[in-house]
Protein backbone atom coordinates (compact mmCIF):
# COMPACT_ATOMS: atom_id res chain seq x y z
CA UNK A 1 0.00 0.00 0.00
CA UNK A 2 1.40 3.41 -0.99
CA UNK A 3 1.20 6.23 1.54
CA UNK A 4 1.68 9.97 0.83
CA UNK A 5 0.67 13.38 2.20
CA UNK A 6 -0.90 16.37 0.46
CA UNK A 7 -2.21 19.84 1.37
CA UNK A 8 -5.29 20.96 -0.61
CA UNK A 9 -6.99 24.34 -0.90
CA UNK A 10 -10.49 24.36 0.68
CA UNK A 11 -12.35 25.10 -2.57
CA UNK A 12 -10.40 22.40 -4.42
CA UNK A 13 -11.26 19.78 -1.81
CA UNK A 14 -14.96 20.68 -1.80
CA UNK A 15 -15.05 20.45 -5.61
CA UNK A 16 -13.34 17.06 -5.49
CA UNK A 17 -15.35 15.39 -2.68
CA UNK A 18 -18.36 13.38 -3.93
CA UNK A 19 -20.09 12.30 -0.75
CA UNK A 20 -22.86 10.23 -2.39
CA UNK A 21 -20.34 8.08 -4.27
CA UNK A 22 -17.76 8.01 -1.47
CA UNK A 23 -15.01 9.21 -3.80
CA UNK A 24 -12.59 12.14 -3.77
CA UNK A 25 -10.12 13.40 -6.37
CA UNK A 26 -6.62 13.95 -4.95
CA UNK A 27 -3.76 15.55 -6.92
CA UNK A 28 -1.23 12.84 -6.02
CA UNK A 29 -0.12 9.35 -7.05
CA UNK A 30 -0.75 9.79 -10.77
CA UNK A 31 1.75 6.97 -11.39
CA UNK A 32 -0.45 4.38 -9.65
CA UNK A 33 -2.84 1.95 -11.33
CA UNK A 34 -6.58 1.47 -10.98
CA UNK A 35 -7.34 -0.96 -8.16
CA UNK A 36 -4.25 -0.23 -6.07
CA UNK A 37 -4.71 0.34 -2.34
CA UNK A 38 -3.41 3.71 -1.10
CA UNK A 39 -3.50 5.88 2.02
CA UNK A 40 -3.30 9.67 1.71
CA UNK A 41 -2.79 12.02 4.66
CA UNK A 42 -4.84 15.07 3.65
CA UNK A 43 -4.58 18.56 5.07
CA UNK A 44 -6.72 21.61 4.28
CA UNK A 45 -4.68 24.73 3.48
CA UNK A 46 -4.98 27.30 6.27
CA UNK A 47 -6.14 24.74 8.85
CA UNK A 48 -4.26 22.55 11.31
CA UNK A 49 -6.61 19.66 10.57
CA UNK A 50 -5.22 16.47 9.02
CA UNK A 51 -6.93 13.16 8.25
CA UNK A 52 -5.90 9.95 6.51
CA UNK A 53 -8.10 8.73 3.65
CA UNK A 54 -7.65 5.10 2.60
CA UNK A 55 -9.14 3.16 -0.26
CA UNK A 56 -8.64 1.92 -3.81
CA UNK A 57 -7.71 3.92 -6.89
CA UNK A 58 -10.83 4.16 -9.07
CA UNK A 59 -9.43 6.42 -11.82
CA UNK A 60 -6.00 7.80 -12.74
CA UNK A 61 -5.41 11.11 -14.50
CA UNK A 62 -1.79 11.00 -15.66
CA UNK A 63 -1.70 14.35 -17.49
CA UNK A 64 -3.24 17.66 -16.61
CA UNK A 65 -2.82 21.38 -16.04
CA UNK A 66 -3.44 24.03 -13.37
CA UNK A 67 -7.23 23.59 -13.44
CA UNK A 68 -7.18 19.80 -13.95
CA UNK A 69 -3.99 18.49 -12.29
CA UNK A 70 -2.79 14.89 -12.51
CA UNK A 71 -4.04 12.67 -9.71
CA UNK A 72 -6.46 9.93 -8.71
CA UNK A 73 -10.08 9.34 -7.90
CA UNK A 74 -9.99 7.49 -4.58
CA UNK A 75 -12.86 5.12 -3.73
CA UNK A 76 -12.84 5.41 0.03
CA UNK A 77 -12.99 2.55 2.47
CA UNK A 78 -15.95 2.68 4.78
CA UNK A 79 -13.83 3.73 7.75
CA UNK A 80 -12.51 6.76 5.81
CA UNK A 81 -15.91 8.27 4.95
CA UNK A 82 -16.26 10.10 8.26
CA UNK A 83 -12.75 11.53 7.89
CA UNK A 84 -13.56 12.81 4.38
CA UNK A 85 -16.76 14.45 5.66
CA UNK A 86 -14.78 15.96 8.53
CA UNK A 87 -12.32 17.50 6.07
CA UNK A 88 -15.21 18.93 4.03
CA UNK A 89 -16.66 20.62 7.10
CA UNK A 90 -13.26 22.19 7.82
CA UNK A 91 -12.95 23.32 4.18
CA UNK A 92 -16.34 25.05 4.46
CA UNK A 93 -15.09 26.94 7.50
CA UNK A 94 -17.34 25.14 9.97
CA UNK A 95 -16.02 24.75 13.53
CA UNK A 96 -14.90 21.15 13.99
CA UNK A 97 -13.32 19.44 17.01
CA UNK A 98 -9.86 18.18 16.22
CA UNK A 99 -7.31 16.17 18.12
CA UNK A 100 -4.23 14.72 16.43
CA UNK A 101 -4.44 10.94 16.69
CA UNK A 102 -1.66 8.62 17.75
CA UNK A 103 0.57 7.49 14.83
CA UNK A 104 -0.78 4.58 12.79
CA UNK A 105 1.48 2.25 10.82
CA UNK A 106 0.84 0.10 7.75
CA UNK A 107 1.89 -3.38 8.87
CA UNK A 108 0.85 -6.94 8.01
CA UNK A 109 1.19 -8.82 11.29
CA UNK A 110 -0.36 -12.21 12.16
CA UNK A 111 -2.67 -12.21 15.19
CA UNK A 112 -4.72 -14.89 16.96
CA UNK A 113 -8.20 -13.71 17.92
CA UNK A 114 -10.93 -15.32 19.97
CA UNK A 115 -14.59 -14.72 19.34
CA UNK A 116 -17.43 -16.75 20.77
CA UNK A 117 -15.10 -19.60 21.74
CA UNK A 118 -13.58 -19.87 18.25
CA UNK A 119 -9.97 -18.98 17.42
CA UNK A 120 -9.34 -17.01 14.23
CA UNK A 121 -6.01 -16.27 12.57
CA UNK A 122 -6.03 -12.80 11.04
CA UNK A 123 -3.58 -10.35 9.47
CA UNK A 124 -3.42 -6.66 10.38
CA UNK A 125 -3.68 -3.93 7.75
CA UNK A 126 -2.46 -1.20 10.10
CA UNK A 127 -1.72 -0.80 13.80
CA UNK A 128 -1.63 2.01 16.37
CA UNK A 129 -1.48 2.24 20.14
CA UNK A 130 -5.26 2.61 20.18
CA UNK A 131 -6.19 -0.28 17.91
CA UNK A 132 -5.83 -1.88 14.51
CA UNK A 133 -7.55 -2.77 11.27
CA UNK A 134 -7.48 -6.45 10.29
CA UNK A 135 -8.47 -8.50 7.25
CA UNK A 136 -11.26 -10.75 8.54
CA UNK A 137 -11.99 -14.36 7.50
CA UNK A 138 -15.60 -15.52 7.43
CA UNK A 139 -18.65 -13.78 8.87
CA UNK A 140 -18.02 -10.24 10.09
CA UNK A 141 -18.53 -9.41 13.77
CA UNK A 142 -20.99 -6.65 14.65
CA UNK A 143 -20.00 -3.16 15.72
CA UNK A 144 -19.79 -3.25 19.50
CA UNK A 145 -18.79 -6.94 19.72
CA UNK A 146 -15.89 -7.71 22.02
CA UNK A 147 -12.92 -9.64 20.60
CA UNK A 148 -10.01 -11.26 22.43
CA UNK A 149 -6.50 -10.85 21.01
CA UNK A 150 -3.90 -13.34 22.25
CA UNK A 151 -0.44 -11.80 22.46
CA UNK A 152 2.97 -13.29 23.14
CA UNK A 153 4.81 -11.30 25.82
CA UNK A 154 8.15 -12.98 26.40
CA UNK A 155 7.45 -16.29 28.15
CA UNK A 156 3.85 -15.27 28.84
CA UNK A 157 0.67 -15.14 26.81
CA UNK A 158 -1.61 -12.14 27.35
CA UNK A 159 -5.26 -11.81 26.40
CA UNK A 160 -6.03 -8.31 25.17
CA UNK A 161 -9.63 -7.17 24.90
CA UNK A 162 -10.82 -5.07 21.97
CA UNK A 163 -14.17 -3.84 20.67
CA UNK A 164 -15.31 -3.71 17.04
CA UNK A 165 -15.71 -0.05 16.00
CA UNK A 166 -16.42 -0.65 12.28
CA UNK A 167 -16.68 -3.48 9.78
CA UNK A 168 -16.43 -3.57 6.00
CA UNK A 169 -18.05 -6.37 3.98
CA UNK A 170 -16.77 -7.53 0.60
CA UNK A 171 -14.62 -10.20 -0.95
CA UNK A 172 -12.08 -12.19 1.05
CA UNK A 173 -9.47 -9.53 0.26
CA UNK A 174 -11.69 -6.56 1.15
CA UNK A 175 -13.51 -7.89 4.22
CA UNK A 176 -12.05 -6.08 7.21
CA UNK A 177 -12.70 -4.98 10.78
CA UNK A 178 -11.53 -2.04 12.90
CA UNK A 179 -10.74 -2.79 16.52
CA UNK A 180 -10.31 -0.41 19.45
CA UNK A 181 -8.06 -1.68 22.24
CA UNK A 182 -9.58 -1.69 25.72
CA UNK A 183 -7.03 -0.64 28.38
CA UNK A 184 -5.93 -3.67 30.38
CA UNK A 185 -2.61 -3.19 32.17
CA UNK A 186 0.09 -5.64 31.06
CA UNK A 187 -1.81 -6.78 27.98
CA UNK A 188 -2.01 -3.17 26.79
CA UNK A 189 1.73 -2.70 27.32
CA UNK A 190 2.39 -5.88 25.32
CA UNK A 191 0.34 -4.41 22.45
CA UNK A 192 2.25 -1.14 22.62
CA UNK A 193 5.51 -3.11 22.23
CA UNK A 194 4.15 -4.68 19.03
CA UNK A 195 3.28 -1.25 17.61
CA UNK A 196 6.66 0.21 18.59
CA UNK A 197 8.47 -2.72 16.96
CA UNK A 198 6.53 -2.24 13.72
CA UNK A 199 7.56 1.43 13.66
CA UNK A 200 11.22 0.61 14.37
CA UNK A 201 11.30 -1.98 11.60
CA UNK A 202 10.30 0.56 8.98
CA UNK A 203 6.50 0.34 8.71
CA UNK A 204 5.07 3.22 6.67
CA UNK A 205 2.77 5.78 8.33
CA UNK A 206 -0.89 5.20 7.45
Amino acid sequence: MQSVSVIIEPAQYLASWREKNGTVFLPVLSETRVGEEVAVRVGILGHAIRATLSGRVALVRRDGGPSLPPGIDLQLERNSLAAATFLAAAARGEPVPYRERAPRWVAELPLSMERGGAVLEVTTLNVSEGGCAVRWPGQLPLVGDEIGIRLKDGLFSRMLRAVVCWNQPGSDRDRSVGLKILPDGRATRAWQKIVERAAREGARPA
